[in-house]
């Protein structure tokens, strides 16, 4: 290997792990707005439980039960993007080994 390949992976490599950090300052985010969603998810659950049934089925029931459908999805959605951060994460500890 001749010195300037040894400086493209040296470069390689700082590039690297400067996206490592940021990729792990995203996740850390990622992972912070998760549990705020799934927190409000569970309340909006818990309201929507606590009805009695027949006011589940009015309007405002199913409107309820919509928004804590659509925020359980939203945290599944932040979770699979997690995943996929950590998979990159890996590529690249990978690429830089």
């Amino acid at each position: 290997m001749n010195n300037a390949t040894r400086k493209t992976l040296a470069d390689f490599n700082e590039t690297l792990e400067s996206l490592k950090g940021q990729l792990d300052d995203i996740r850390s985010q990622y992972e912070s707005v998760k549990d705020e969603i799934q927190s409000l998810a569970d309340e909006e659950r818990e309201k929507f439980d606590n009805l009695p049934e027949g006011l589940q089925a009015a309007d405002r029931g199913q409107a309820m039960e919509e928004a804590a459908n659509a925020l359980e999805n939203a945290v599944s959605e932040l979770e699979s993007a997690v995943d996929s951060i950590d998979s990159a994460i890996g590529e690249i500890e990978t690429a830089a080994s």
